[in-house]
């Protein structure tokens, strides 16, 4: 299939209530270039050389454009266009508990089945848990702990060490118990008499943990601890059917990355994280991570590369780190740690730099920092992804085909 000619992009900057459109060219533009957009303001279309591209706007617009042709650019095309009505990109986030993730408790059955992604080896058979349960939020023990030692009106010395005795302290843990399964951010904690094909591995560096690793393919699955009756599965290595009658359900590990770094915003103050491998196989071995800067955790995009629907994401800077250890040691201050699985940083390296792609080309660096998008993970879409019932919001293949525009288009420039 040919390459298109023509490829647009377009983000909603719903503080400043405007959208800016960028259109890329193959070719130097010409008098018979243009940019169209429907008549209910919500699809924008560029022709050029006998070509058209079209994309869903990520909320509706008002007013008039302004689209500019940059002398220096000849193969470029932007536009800074006013949001008509911002509510109805309105972030989840905003409001308590808006971090949404694939498979919480309430989307759970007794006939839930779990498998190991890659090789589709059943590790929990329908049957084996019959009660589901969301835990609290990753930093809840922590916010226990401070309530219970601060209460204005209690003496501080005989509450001194309530959250421990009540089991609220940070180094409180949830156990699993059987056909009870426990359901986090990114992990299932299950109990070991209703798992199987999971194989216990030991390593010397790290005492008194255990990683499970798929029996079947050896693909690591989760991790337990010593003399501990639970196993903590996680998410971005599983397959998940939910249901009899359900299709098996997959996810990639930048879903589940994206949730921890929305708790991390929502827990301390920086937006520096620093993403990097639990090397418990070979502690001596070094491996690159990745410095991430959270430049914007809600925008709403559309790209002609990835369907023609709205996409919400975050919007983040991201560079190679290669001793990442040895900079959180230096800069522990004013960055936080996310520790991943190997297979989990690999996954998430690759879905950062294909999402550089989706940009224009000249909103691709920030000085020395890539730029990337996070897809975030909605149960109900909002913005103008809510039109489809998701088979659009997927990557685009190549040779993809854009849509029929309905009639009454109006050129936004003469």
């Amino acid at each position: 299939m040919p390459t298109p000619k023509i490829y647009l992009y377009a983000e909603a900057l719903t503080h400043i209530r405007q959208l800016t459109l960028y259109a890329s060219l193959e070719t130097e533009k010409n008098e018979h270039t243009k940019i169209l957009l429907s008549s209910d303001k919500k699809i924008i279309t560029a022709v050029h050389d006998g070509e058209s591209s079209s994309i869903y706007l990520p909320t509706q617009i008002s007013g008039t454009a302004h689209v500019t042709f940059p002398i220096d650019k000849k193969t470029e095309i932007s536009a800074r266009l006013q949001i008509d009505d911002a509510a109805q990109l309105k972030a989840v986030s905003d409001e308590p508990g808006g971090i949404e993730v694939p498979w919480t408790a309430g989307d759970l059955n007794e006939g839930t089945s779990i498998r190991c992604k890659s090789c589709h080896g059943v590790v929990l058979r329908p049957g084996q848990v019959s009660t589901w349960k969301d835990l609290p939020s990753e930093h809840w023990a922590e916010l226990m702990d401070f309530w219970f030692c601060h209460k204005p009106h209690d003496n501080d010395s005989a509450h001194q060490h309530a959250a421990e005795s009540k089991g609220f302290s940070p180094t409180s843990k949830f156990t699993a118990t059987p056909r009870v399964g426990l359901v986090d951010a990114v992990s299932f904690l299950l109990h070991e008499a209703n798992c199987s094909k999971l194989q216990n591995v030991k390593y010397p560096s790290r005492k008194g943990t255990f990683t499970l690793k798929c029996s079947d393919c050896g693909t690591t699955l989760g991790s337990r601890q010593e003399s501990e009756t639970s196993y903590r599965l996680f998410k971005s290595r599983l397959q998940v059917v939910s249901g009899s009658n359900q299709s098996p359900e997959e996810y990639p590990a930048a879903t589940f990355v994206c949730a921890q770094l929305l708790s991390l915003i929502e827990s301390s103050v920086t937006r520096r994280v620093v993403v990097h491998a639990d090397n418990h196989t070979d502690p001596d071995r070094e491996t690159e991570g990745l410095m991430i800067w959270i430049f914007n955790p809600d925008i709403y995009y559309s790209s002609s590369r990835r369907g023609p629907t709205a996409h919400r994401a975050m919007k983040v800077f991201y560079k190679t780190l290669s001793d990442p250890l040895k900079f959180l040691d230096a800069n522990s201050n004013t960055y936080e740690e996310l520790v991943v699985t190997e297979e989990d940083l690999a996954d998430f390296r690759k879905s950062l730099q294909e999402s550089t792609t989706i940009l224009p080309q000249s909103a691709r660096k920030f000085q020395d920092w890539d730029v990337g998008l996070i897809d975030r993970w909605e149960k109900i879409a909002t913005g103008s992804a809510k039109m489809d019932e998701n088979p659009l919001n997927k990557r685009v293949d190549e040779g993809f085909e854009p849509f029929k525009l309905p009639a009454g288009m109006q050129e936004l420039y003469l």
